[in-house]
């Protein structure tokens, strides 16, 4: 039984560092660099058998041109359901910005908008109901960043969902106006044309004013860094909308 715990609780922590290196790396990643990069107490040999575990659970998958393993969208599921709230939640992040003096809900929008993308790297989005429904999005430069999307037939879909599909997503985040933090991963989201991407959502309902806000990026996306931000941020929102209403 102690052996049972021990193995899962080492096949935890590889995947959990194979996912950290994953984002950090975007590159297959192998034995031989998790047990030089966080000098493992175990050798190369048994972190390749337990990596080759992982991927016959469906958490990794091996690209065959390469000695590495990338996650899965099976493993960054299970690494952001490992993941703590107070982590991400209390992750320190730079929100040292002034939006107080701003004198219009649309003008507090747009600069939070624009501080979530530059802080986070990924696309800011916010669903907004004050009176009319309506998706707002910036920070779309920050895609071409992204590894991912130098594949111009992804790159396509992704402009697709937001400028065709653009109120459905919108619909999408008022699902989640409720929520603290939210992660959808992958082909959760409910759109094809952004089905290799990931969703991280927070919401603010204030008197007449209802939004979602979020960040878009690859499924390949910092989940604690991400989640900060939008938390955030949403946080500074609410006071610069109180000081309003």
């Amino acid at each position: 039984m102690t052996k049972h715990i021990d193995t899962k609780e080492r096949q935890e922590s590889i995947l959990e560092l194979i996912v950290d290196s994953y984002i950090k790396e975007s590159r297959p990643i192998s034995s031989k660099y998790l047990c030089r990069k966080y000098n493992l107490p175990c050798s190369s040999a048994t972190v390749r058998n337990v990596m080759e575990s992982l991927e016959r659970q469906g958490y990794l998958s091996h690209i065959h041109t390469s000695s590495g393993r990338v996650p899965t969208k099976t493993g960054f599921k299970r690494y952001v359901e490992r993941l703590k709230e107070e982590d991400m939640l209390d992750h320190a992040i730079d929100t040292t910005f002034e939006i107080m003096h701003l004198n219009s809900i649309e003008s507090i929008i747009n600069d939070s908008l624009d501080i979530l993308s530059q802080i986070s790297g990924y696309t800011s989005m916010v669903a907004l109901s004050s009176p009319d429904a309506r998706l707002v999005f910036r920070g779309t430069r920050f895609i071409l960043d992204q590894p991912e999307f130098e594949d111009i037939a992804r790159l396509k879909n992704l402009f697709y969902a937001l400028e065709v599909r653009i109120d459905e997503l919108g619909q999408l985040l008022f699902n989640y106006a409720d929520e603290r933090i939210k992660i959808l991963i992958g082909d959760d989201i409910g759109f094809d044309e952004i089905s290799d991407c990931s969703l991280v959502v927070s919401g603010l309902k204030e008197q007449n004013l209802s939004l979602a806000l979020a960040l878009l990026g690859p499924m390949r996306m910092d989940y604690a860094k991400a989640a900060s931000c939008v938390y955030s941020i949403t946080g500074k929102l609410r006071e610069a909308v109180e000081e309003l209403i």
